[in-house]
């Protein structure tokens, strides 16, 4: 049994979004766990338990969260299903009808927004406690991942995106960053 959690939000489109519990399950499909958190509360999904993680996976992350985190990373959704390798046909599909991802498609969603709840940790434990200025780490997110990195290769960290083992290495490039150790 959900409960209800948060309150209705804008989309990047301005239109009213549901409840952020709306938008992990439908009822039926593991709705227990579905007030857990929200996907697009970057700072808890990242500080969540992996198994708190694990239950809003199998519960069943919206469609629509995918067309959500573009708006946030400003991005188009397009550009955020093709680095998530998640086919466009199906998520739109998914979305109209109001469904939600398989596991592995909500687990690549998720763990994008664990990725940006990571930076978002690091400006909060490393950055100048004394500047006040707006810092976006879905923007900020974006920007890095689309820029070559040296120690990728060269290659972008974006084309790692669509594998969770992928996701784990941008993760680990991100706190070496933190560390000091980045190379």
């Amino acid at each position: 049994m959900a409960r209800h959690v948060g309150k209705a939000s804008t989309t990047s489109q301005g239109k009213r979004a549901r409840p952020a519990a709306a938008h992990v399950a439908k009822a039926g499909r593991g709705a227990i766990s579905a007030a857990l958190f929200d996907v697009l509360d970057f700072r808890k999904v990242y500080k969540s338990s992996g198994v708190d993680r694990i239950q809003v996976i199998k519960a069943g992350i919206a469609a629509t969260r995918v067309f959500d985190l573009a708006g946030a990373m400003r991005v188009s959704q397009d550009v955020m299903l093709k680095r998530l390798g998640l086919p466009k046909s199906t998520v739109s599909r998914k979305a109209q009808a109001g469904d939600t991802l398989s596991i592995d498609q909500g687990e690549l969603v998720l763990g994008m927004s664990k990725l940006i709840g990571l930076v978002q940790t690091i400006i909060d434990e490393s950055g100048d406690p004394d500047w006040n200025g707006d810092f976006d780490p879905a923007t900020w997110l974006e920007e890095w991942l689309s820029q070559p990195n040296p120690a990728l290769g060269g290659v972008a960290p974006s084309t790692y995106l669509d594998t969770r083992e992928g996701q784990e290495i941008v993760s680990t490039l991100l706190s070496q960053m933190q560390s000091g150790a980045y190379a």
